[in-house]
């Protein structure tokens, strides 16, 4: 049993992690406190659990606080702006709170989690842990007894297993801590493991069905009175989440009736403009602004007035680009629909669209304070930036990325596309390479294999929803132009083989050569500099590359093809 930690240990405790960082306490500025309670679904403290503060978007630099086992909290940051206050416990749900923080301030937030829903079909359940390193690509089934629980023993040279159980959650979406445990650990990623002894070598992983709670109660989150506007918000935000929750649903049961979704959004659509016409606090407004447009969109009334609003009242400074997941991309779908239809003449390809993404992206990385929320924005300038082959524009957006985010994933990324010591660039020699066939341990595909022919090397995975886009334009150009000497290899990325041979099965045959990298760890994939997919080279049979990436894209591809089949003199 932990101890009860009172509020004031904690607030001296969210000091001390100051004072850790070197910051003197009798010096230290004011710090922002978050404060109350956080409790389960029950209304009783939890097994174990956790408050952590994210800044803005970013992944990393969270602080982390663990809760009192009367459940009790305080964390304090020094960090103004856009926050996300993240609340965790054993057997629930997590949950976020947005915040955006101009001064110091101590914000008091009372909180109750869901408890996880379980399924009914227990029988499909598998176990990640310790010895797969937690992957559910190999995860290992649970196998019911005759006493009516399920179990899986493991054999472990440590003291203790720490596990989790895929498909006992009932969306299905992820891995949740099992109810049987000797403790608790947290997972780093909003859940939490379970972790039990090893005796002579071996643990059994034990699920009971009669354990399992089905009262899930749900998510409350109350402020103390000294925060009206984000009560307010918190209001507005979660009610959206309760109606697209409602949408979800209504979605899977069309899927499990082979039917169309019966949804009516006119409800929310009328109480969304309700509110944004009574609403004068400039950010509200700005929220409800938002949350009517994706409503117009959920029910594809396709309102040009609104997408004109959000253009026009979203500045690019907005805090909710940084709060709301998908508020990007919602000022995007506006700027589609306003714009996406006026082309220039005698520039097809250079629509006024694409003009004013880039334009309104290279705002955003200008005006908005939050670093995520910059190189989300000039990732996508250079994208589209590159879509108009505005060679100046793409380069002067890919150099600041280089500049100001030199270390970040998006930056590698587009150095792996535009760096002119990238790996994988037209003119230059094929390097080399080695994947073992997916049906064929014995066979290796190399450049030397594949010497005297021209092929495409695809990097795919059966996870990869844009590498699925790809499949009618690679089946297109195997069906026109093998006959012409065009070879195809794709190599899977799939962390389990089975499942790139089941993706073949389907719908998508995918009748060429096939090899297996198991990952992005894989090291030949990782020389390749392969960081995203799908991703694909055209090699000639010299060995030389001829072509890569957006040039072997969708509608891209066969021109492209065809070019470099013509260039070697074939019909």
């Amino acid at each position: 049993m932990r101890p009860a930690i009172t509020v004031p240990a904690l607030l001296s405790s969210a000091l001390c992690v100051l004072t850790s960082l070197g910051i003197s306490q009798t010096r230290t500025p004011p710090a922002t406190v978050i404060t109350g309670t956080l409790l389960g679904a029950d209304g009783a403290p939890m097994k174990l659990a956790h408050v952590q503060i994210w800044k803005g978007t970013r992944s990393t630099g969270a602080t982390r606080s663990l809760v009192g086992a009367d459940g009790r909290y305080a964390i304090a940051t020094q960090y103004a702006g856009t926050l996300k206050v993240q609340f965790t416990g054993v057997d629930h749900y997590s949950a976020t709170v947005p915040l955006l923080v101009a001064r110091p301030a101590t914000i008091v937030m009372d909180v109750r989690l869901k408890r996880y829903e379980f399924t009914d079909s227990l029988g499909r359940i598998k176990a990640i842990g310790d010895w797969n390193h937690f992957k559910s690509s190999t995860g290992r089934a649970l196998v019911r007894q005759p006493d009516g629980r399920y179990t899986l023993d493991v054999a472990m040279d440590a003291d203790t297993l720490a596990y989790q159980l895929v498909g006992l959650e009932k969306s299905g979406a992820g891995s949740i801590n099992g109810p049987q445990t000797g403790r608790y650990a947290y997972d780093n990623g909003g859940g939490y493991h379970s972790v039990i002894p090893v005796k002579d070598g071996h643990a059994t992983i034990v699920l009971d069905p009669s354990a399992l709670v089905r009262v899930p109660g749900r998510l409350r989150v109350v402020f103390g009175d000294g925060s009206p506007f984000w009560a307010r918000a918190y209001g507005l935000i979660h009610t959206c989440d309760i109606e697209q929750g409602a949408y979800d649903d209504s979605s899977s049961a069309a899927k499990e009736r082979k039917d169309s979704v019966h949804f009516d959004w006119k409800p929310a659509l009328h109480r969304r403009t309700v509110a944004l016409a009574r609403e004068r606090n400039p950010l509200l407004r700005q929220l409800l602004l938002l949350q009517l447009w994706d409503a117009t969109t959920a029910a594809a009334t396709h309102d040009t007035g609104v997408a004109r609003r959000v253009i026009a009242e979203i500045p690019p400074s907005s805090p909710w680009l940084s709060l709301l997941p998908n508020a990007v991309g919602s000022v995007d779908d506006a700027l589609q629909l306003v714009y996406s239809r006026a082309k220039d003449p005698g520039e097809p390809s250079d629509t006024m669209y694409n003009r004013k993404v880039v334009d309104w992206y290279e705002r955003i990385a200008s005006a908005n304070p939050d670093s995520g929320v910059k190189v989300q924005a000039l990732d996508i300038a250079i994208w589209f930036a590159r879509t108009l082959r505005d060679d100046a524009r793409m380069n002067a957006d890919y150099s600041r990325l280089l500049t100001d985010f030199p270390d970040d994933e998006t930056t590698a990324w587009w150095k792996s596309q535009l760096a002119p010591d990238r790996v994988l660039r037209p003119g230059i020699p094929m390097p080399d390479f080695h994947f073992t066939a997916l049906d064929d341990t014995t066979v290796t595909y190399n450049p030397a294999s594949l010497a005297g022919k021209m092929y495409v090397l695809d990097f795919w995975a059966s996870w990869c929803g844009p590498c699925r886009g790809e499949m009618k334009w690679l089946h297109a150009a195997h069906d026109s132009l093998a006959s012409q000497g065009l070879e195809i290899l794709s190599v899977s990325l799939d962390e389990n083989a089975d499942s790139a041979r089941t993706f073949r099965r389907g719908e998508w045959k995918m009748p060429w050569l096939h090899a297996w990298a198991g990952g992005f760890d894989n090291p030949q994939v990782k020389k390749l500099e392969i960081l995203a997919i799908p991703r694909a080279i055209l090699i000639g049979s010299d060995g030389h590359i001829l072509a890569a990436d957006a040039d072997l894209r969708g509608e891209n591809l066969m021109p492209t093809l065809r070019r470099a089949l013509q260039s070697a003199g074939r019909p």
